[in-house]
């Protein structure tokens, strides 16, 4: 994680120093301009991962569109200090001016392109003028007048900045946690589960409902970061924010519960990722904090399988959800980990079956069939990638024909999938 450190008059102006040098080098060995994509962040906090992943963002942007415009990247360089982030990058291209345009159209794409200061500094050293001026972050204004008479203060600067990153960060996360359903869903093959091959052992279900139920909970997973990043970790704006997500999925899905275990696990780390990003901190820490929490507030809710299972199977998941919740959800860990390490998915999978006490499976098949999927994955686990793939397509089989579906485990998968990607 990156440190968030204040930054002194001094630190600044060495880091400009030395940009400026490393720009003229640059011009003098390329015999192109030179793109510098850095943050307009007021204050003296210059950089969070936040900061970084949206700059970081905002250079990946800027190497497509001058992918698609055939300009050839010559050199790139990206430095992730507490002065903040910054890229320089060199193109086959010797019109400034072209640069100039794609920087400008990036940073008036969204509205947090505001933050984004791509400048182009031609052969001659010139830097580039904008076609037209900047607006204000706060008011909308000319940026350049309201500067000049300073209309607004420190704090309203920072708050309208602060507001964009969290705006930036509802959208990002709640789009990486659909994508996460997504890839879930059509992930093949999964035993008993849904996937581009089969609908397992579920008759109320398909891939496209569980794409649609994804589409329609996207929304809310964005409430959650956004609310998270802007106002910091509220149990009780969570549980809100889920329950509208619940409605829109049964909704869409017309009645299907589709992703409500999914729905619980993501929003907690929702949550907890987008008040890391703003501010610092352990996500699973924070994770463990909201389920406590829930749990100290927790209101008499309707009964759920889970709550049958562990009726029926004392000592069997008997804690649920919310406590493996309390716990930082470890076989989300455990995927991401995997995936991490691995690159493979279904080895993921089949970690997180083999150790997991799986309602879905106790309510489906009772303790002989978790014990059996569990065994079943295990052998799994220590099968190389193209014998494992054979295996679980006859697992696949045999879980349909005893009516066994791991849903608890691809929630952790999904959930796995999403963590896998974070920048913490």
């Amino acid at each position: 994680m990156i440190e968030i450190r204040k930054v002194e008059l001094s630190d600044m102006l060495s880091c400009r120093e030395t940009r400026a040098a490393k720009q003229r080098k640059l011009i003098e060995q390329y015999k192109r301009p030179v793109v510098s994509l850095s943050m307009n962040i007021a204050g003296d906090v210059k950089n969070t991962p936040a900061i970084s992943m949206l700059q970081k963002d905002g250079e990946a942007e800027f190497r497509q569109a001058a992918e698609k415009a055939e300009l050839a990247l010559l050199f790139e360089e990206r430095i992730d200090a507490f002065t903040g982030p910054e890229s320089l990058l060199v193109f086959d291209c010797e019109d400034a001016q072209r640069l100039k345009d794609l920087g400008v159209a990036i940073e008036e794409e969204t509205p947090w392109g505001r933050l984004f200061d791509i400048d182009v500094i031609g052969t001659e050293g010139e830097k580039l003028s904008r076609p037209a001026p900047r607006r204000c972050i706060v008011c909308g204004g000319p940026a350049a007048d309201c500067a000049r008479s300073r209309a607004h203060g420190l704090d309203q600067i920072k708050k309208a900045t602060d507001e964009l990153i969290a705006q930036y960060l509802g959208d990002s996360l709640g789009t990486a946690a659909a994508s996460a359903l997504v890839k879930e869903a059509a992930l093949t093959p999964k035993p008993g589960l849904v996937d581009a091959a089969n609908n397992g052992a579920h008759k109320d279900m398909d891939l496209d409902l569980l794409l649609t139920s994804a589409s329609a909970i996207r929304p809310f997973f964005a409430q959650m970061a956004g609310f998270s990043a802007a106002y910091g970790l509220d149990i009780q704006t969570l549980i809100k924010i889920g329950k509208n997500a619940e409605k829109a999925m049964f909704a869409a899905t017309k009645g299907v519960n589709a992703h409500k275990g999914a729905i619980f696990a993501f929003s907690l780390y929702l949550a907890a990722a987008a008040d890391c990003l703003m501010r610092g901190g352990d996500p699973v820490e924070k994770v463990k904090e909201l389920a406590a929490e829930k749990v100290a507030k927790a209101a008499p809710a309707p009964p759920t399988h889970g709550d049958a299972v562990r009726a029926v199977y004392a000592g069997y998941g008997k804690e649920g959800a919310l406590a493996e919740a309390c716990k930082g959800f470890p076989m989300a860990l455990l995927a991401a980990q995997t995936i991490c390490e691995t690159q493979d998915p279904l080895l993921a999978l089949c970690r997180v079956m083999s150790q997991l006490t799986d309602s879905n499976l106790l309510y489906r098949g009772g303790v002989k069939g978790l014990n059996w999927v569990k065994a079943e994955a295990a052998k799994l686990c220590a099968m190389e990638a193209p014998q494992r793939l054979d295996a679980l397509r006859r697992m696949d089989e045999e879980c349909i024909a005893r009516n066994l579906s791991p849903g608890g485990a691809a929630d952790m998968l999904a959930l796995g999938m999403f963590l896998a990607e974070l920048p913490l």
